[in-house]
C-alpha cells in the first residue's frame, strides 16, 4: 500500500508539473540526485539542451526550473542582429536561455563576482556559444570602480557603503546602451543596485522592447518602488508583477524581516 501511495504521488506531480509548464522539467530522480551534492566544489551536469558548470545545486534548481520550465523570460522577439542584455548573470543559466533560443541575437552579459564569472566563462566555452560577450564588471551609474560584496552566490552585490576590502570594475549602463539603436531585451536582476541604474537609463529605455528587473527593498523604501514603477511607465513600458520572495507570512504583525531586503519582486515590463 505505501508503495502505491508513492507511486501515485510521483505520478500526480509528473502530471501537475506538465500541465502548469511548458518548457523542459527536471526529472524528480535528477532533482534529488543534485540536491544531495554538496555546494563547495565546482561540478558539471548534462541538462537537455546544455551542460551546466555549477557549485551550488540548490540555486541551479530554482534557477532552472524559473527560466527553462516555467520560462519567465520567453518573449516574442529575438530578431536578427536583435540584441539581449544580461545584466547580473551570475553562473549563465539565464544568458544560456537567451542565446539558445534567440540564435540569430548577440547577448551581453554582466557579471561582476569573480568566482561566479569563472563559471559563467566556462559555461559559455563549453556550450560553444558564439553569440554571447561575456563582461566581468557590474552595471552602474558611472565607469568606476566599486566596492563589492564577493559571496561567490546569488546574493553578491554592489557594496553601497564602500566599506567592503573587494573592488570591481563597473560601467555605465546607461552609456553602453546608446550605442544601439533598438534592444529586445533587458533582464536586470543586480540585488538592489536596480533602483540607482535604471534612474540612469530612463532617457534609453525608449528603444527597449522587453525589460525584465527584480526588485530589492525595503519596507521604508516604497518610494525607491514608485519611482520605478513610473520611469517604466514614462518609457511607454505596460507591467506586471510577481511576488520574486515571499518574506513576510503576517505583514501587518511582523511589517519588516531585518534583512536587507524585505521586498523581492520580479516586475515584466513590455510594450
Amino acid at each position: 500500500m505505501m508503495i502505491t501511495n508513492i507511486l501515485k504521488g510521483i505520478g500526480k506531480r509528473l502530471y501537475n508539473s506538465k500541465s502548469i509548464h511548458s518548457g523542459h522539467q527536471i526529472g524528480w530522480l535528477a532533482e534529488k540526485l543534485l540536491k544531495h551534492k554538496d555546494d563547495q566544489f565546482p561540478k558539471q551536469y548534462q541538462f537537455p539542451k546544455f551542460v551546466l558548470n555549477f557549485i551550488r545545486p540548490y540555486e541551479v534548481i530554482k534557477t532552472y526550473k524559473e527560466i527553462f520550465t516555467q520560462e519567465i523570460y520567453k518573449f516574442n522577439g529575438g530578431s536578427k542582429n536583435g540584441i539581449i542584455i544580461d545584466c547580473g548573470a551570475n553562473i549563465g543559466i539565464s544568458t544560456l536561455y537567451f542565446a539558445i533560443n534567440n540564435p540569430l541575437s548577440t547577448i551581453y552579459a554582466f557579471e561582476p563576482d569573480k568566482i561566479i564569472f569563472e563559471l559563467l566563462s566556462k559555461n559559455i566555452r563549453d556550450n560553444q556559444l558564439t553569440n554571447v560577450v561575456i563582461n566581468n564588471q557590474a552595471v552602474w551609474t558611472e565607469n568606476c570602480e566599486l566596492s563589492f560584496s564577493n559571496k561567490g552566490s546569488e546574493a553578491s552585490q554592489i557594496d553601497t557603503t564602500g566599506t567592503s576590502p573587494t573592488k570591481v570594475k563597473a560601467i555605465q549602463l546607461s552609456n553602453f546602451l546608446s550605442q544601439f539603436e533598438k534592444i529586445d531585451f533587458i533582464k536586470m536582476d543586480i540585488e538592489g543596485a536596480e533602483y540607482h541604474v535604471i534612474q540612469d537609463c530612463a532617457n534609453q529605455l525608449y528603444k527597449v522592447g522587453n525589460l525584465f528587473l527584480e526588485y530589492h527593498g525595503t519596507n521604508a523604501e516604497t518610494d525607491k518602488l514608485t519611482t520605478l514603477l513610473t520611469i517604466v511607465k514614462e518609457a511607454g513600458f505596460k507591467v506586471y508583477i510577481k511576488m520574486a520572495a515571499d518574506n513576510l507570512n503576517k505583514p501587518f504583525v511582523e511589517k519588516s524581516t531585518g534583512t536587507p531586503f524585505d521586498v523581492q519582486l520580479n516586475i515584466f515590463c513590455y510594450k
